[in-house]
């Protein structure tokens, strides 16, 4: 596998142990427990920051090179592209609805349940499609030479969680990612 695959790849799987954080959270908050809204926001502010703006922008590159030439799988490639666009206002929508928690607006809790249990389903089905098929298509259908082209093209930024660390900005996930490696 690539370089810029493998960094996708690797983002997938980083993205899926942060999921399943704030799937907890979730279910702490719907048995009427108060869950940690400080990491619930930051996680927001990851997937906002880092997948909407760097990791589905490297995602588009690589469809759209893939698009661009005649084959199979461009309807699905298609959809993929579409769907970030509606995971960003899905993250956006459920941040605003925890910093409305946070704010002690009123807001009933099954609706920002809800939200985030759809945000959690729809981007694990996304990955899914991107991790079995898309990928899979798209390494099947690009040369060496269009992979170092992406590469190159592709946001060179580091991950603030899991690459160079960002211990003020993202505190409350490296907090929660360390306890739960000690255990």
């Amino acid at each position: 596998m690539n370089e810029l695959l493998q960094r996708l790849d690797q983002d997938h799987r980083r993205l899926e142990q942060l999921l399943g954080l704030l799937e907890g959270l979730l279910d702490e908050f719907r048995d009427g427990l108060e869950p940690d809204y400080e990491l619930m926001c930051e996680l927001m502010e990851y997937l906002i920051d880092y997948a909407d703006q760097v990791h589905h922008p490297s995602e588009d590159l690589i469809f759209a090179r893939v698009l661009a030439q005649q084959g199979p799988g461009h309807a699905l490639l298609q959809q993929l592209m579409q769907q970030h666009q509606g995971l960003g206002q899905l993250n956006r929508r459920f941040k605003e609805s925890l910093e409305g928690i946070v704010h002690e607006a009123v807001l009933r809790r099954e609706d920002v349940e809800r939200r985030g249990r759809e945000l959690i389903t729809q981007l694990r089905e996304h990955l899914r499609l991107e991790d079995e098929q898309a990928f899979p298509l798209a390494l099947a259908c690009l040369s060496a030479a269009d992979w170092d082209e992406l590469l190159a093209a592709a946001p060179d930024v580091q991950d603030p969680v899991f690459g160079q660390d960002d211990p003020l900005r993202f505190r409350a996930i490296l907090r929660q990612l360390k306890g739960s490696q000690e255990a």
